[in-house]
C-alpha cells in the first residue's frame, strides 16, 4: 500500500468544487479540504471510483451519473 496513491484504506484529503446543472452547490474553498478513508463507501461513489490510483497533486474533472451518485 502506498500512502501517495489513492486506493484503499488509505485516508485521502481533496478540494473539491461540486456542480450541478452548472449551479454552484458546494465546495471546499476556505472550509479546507475534505479528509476519507478510500474503499469503504464514505463519499460518492462513482467520485470514489474516479479517484483510484490517483497521486498526490493530481487533478482530475470528474462528471458523476446519477446511477454512480446518491441516486
Amino acid at each position: 500500500m502506498s500512502k501517495d496513491t489513492v486506493e484503499n484504506g488509505v485516508v485521502v484529503s481533496i478540494e473539491y468544487t461540486l456542480h450541478v446543472d452548472g449551479e454552484l452547490l458546494d465546495s471546499s474553498e476556505g472550509q479546507g479540504p475534505l479528509h476519507f478513508l478510500a474503499g469503504y463507501g464514505n463519499i460518492v461513489p462513482g467520485l470514489e471510483s474516479e479517484m483510484m490510483g490517483m497521486k498526490i497533486g493530481d487533478s482530475k474533472k470528474v462528471v458523476v451519473q446519477p446511477e454512480d451518485g446518491y441516486g
